[in-house]
């Protein structure tokens, strides 16, 4: 209860709370975010250095700059910018992030739950733009890219990250947004 600071310094760090989501503002600072009870004796609790936190009901994910941000650029590039709100996915990325797998493996992961291990490369390709374009590869842009693939300038994998950090990916999620607002998982 009461007004806290908490400093969770290195490490992934969970500040949990007792009610739904619902029952708190949660507000970016310039040193991470506070999280106001709306009711009760809680208080606001100001938070640094804090990567998660969990409500009752869901989880919200602090570190657009971390795990938070890579999950949310995979599941634009892989699934479409709407994959981003599905709390479900977002658990199962952060799960595996926070766990230890890398960005690469992740990414390749993702894409094989997506259209299949051993996908070929125009299919990887047209899946990528796809999701990041907004529209399908013309011909031109569909050789350029499998010949990356082809040649082994690029992996699936690697394919796949600089397809999610381009700023036409994180712009179509709302990163910058999300960084104000967090990343809702279960």
């Amino acid at each position: 209860g009461g007004n806290d600071s908490i400093d969770g310094k290195a490490g992934i760090d969970t500040a949990v709370y007792a009610a739904a989501r619902i029952g708190y503002l949660l507000s970016k600072t310039a040193t991470g975010f506070t999280v106001a009870a709306s009711t009760g004796n809680e208080g606001t609790d100001s938070l640094s250095n804090i990567e998660r936190t969990q409500f009752a009901d869901f989880g919200v994910a602090l570190d657009i700059d971390g795990n938070a941000g890579t999950t949310a650029k995979i599941l634009g590039a892989v699934f479409g910018k709407t994959s981003v709100a599905i709390k479900e996915y977002v658990g199962i990325g952060l799960g595996l992030l926070d766990g230890g797998m890398s960005y690469p493996d992740l990414m390749q992961l993702a894409i094989d739950a997506r259209i299949g291990a051993n996908a070929s490369h125009a299919a990887v390709v047209s899946l990528l733009y796809t999701n990041v374009v907004g529209v399908a590869p013309g011909s031109a842009d569909l050789a350029t890219f499998t010949g990356l693939l082809d040649s082994g300038a690029h992996t699936q994998a690697s394919l796949g990250v600089f397809a999610a950090e381009t700023s036409l990916n994180t712009a179509s999620i709302n990163l910058v947004g999300l960084a104000q607002t967090g990343l809702e998982f279960v």
